[in-house]
């Protein structure tokens, strides 16, 4: 179950994330590989201390090793990966204290998508959503992480749809990635259904605000759902010490 194919171009990248250049082929190259391997990384199919071999990656993509190691690279900086001298590339490990900052940096600049020049919402981002909601619905009873991150992925690229500010939609989107896959990590000791049912309640909120043409409605209702996403998987967002 993976993005919705009306949001998706032939990289598979959802359209919101597109770049001005993206007729460059190298662009679109770059934008591909990025795309998967943070998708990989996010939804565990790439485990925290996996070692990413350039050769591999480069033959599976059909490319050189030059624009996976842009690649690899760029996602050291986004701090998804980290090269070690005799070692290579490989995923980084879940440092709880720098997740805890970057979950509570993504918690406080959400309002930010409903106020700081969002796009107007049309029938494109409701439908979107509701996409994302037959998604989670569809993981009652069916426990599998894999599909609960597909769903996520979903609702994140719905989610960006509203964002009309470029430099918060870089930054968003940044943190999704820094984030999401610690709370996937914990998913396994969670209730399954439960869960669910919490996620399928918050995108049906955030759906009914859509509807009403609420971004800030739309931007209270995922703060929320992200801070107790996570205080669920005891992940406590008070500084050390306190």
């Amino acid at each position: 179950m993976g993005p919705n194919p009306k949001q998706a171009g032939s990289s598979g990248l959802p359209k919101v994330f597109h770049t001005r250049d993206d007729r460059s082929p190298w662009r679109q190259r770059f934008e591909h590989i990025h795309h998967i391997l943070r998708k990989r990384i996010t939804s565990l199919e790439y485990e925290p201390g996996m070692r990413l071999d350039v050769d591999e990656l480069s033959e599976e993509f059909g490319v050189s090793r030059t624009p996976v190691r842009n690649v690899l690279k760029h996602m050291d900086h986004e701090g998804l990966v980290k090269t070690r001298h005799g070692v290579g590339t490989i995923v980084a490990p879940l440092e709880l204290e720098y997740m805890r900052q970057a979950v509570q940096f993504r918690i406080e600049i959400v309002p930010l998508i409903g106020t700081l020049e969002p796009k107007p919402i049309n029938a494109r981002t409701i439908e979107a959503m509701q996409d994302t909601l037959e998604s989670y619905r569809s993981l009652l009873g069916q426990s599998d992480p894999g599909l609960f991150a597909e769903a996520d992925l979903q609702c994140h690229a719905s989610v960006c749809m509203m964002i009309g500010n470029s430099l918060l939609l870089k930054t968003y989107d940044e943190l999704y990635f820094r984030t999401a896959r610690l709370w996937f990590y914990r998913l396994p000791d969670q209730n399954w259904d439960e869960e669910v049912a919490i996620f399928i309640k918050d995108i049906e909120l955030m759906q009914l605000q859509m509807e009403r043409n609420d971004p800030r409605g739309v931007s209270f209702v995922l703060r929320n759902a992200i801070g107790n996403a996570f205080a669920r998987s005891s992940l406590s967002l008070a500084p050390e010490g306190r």
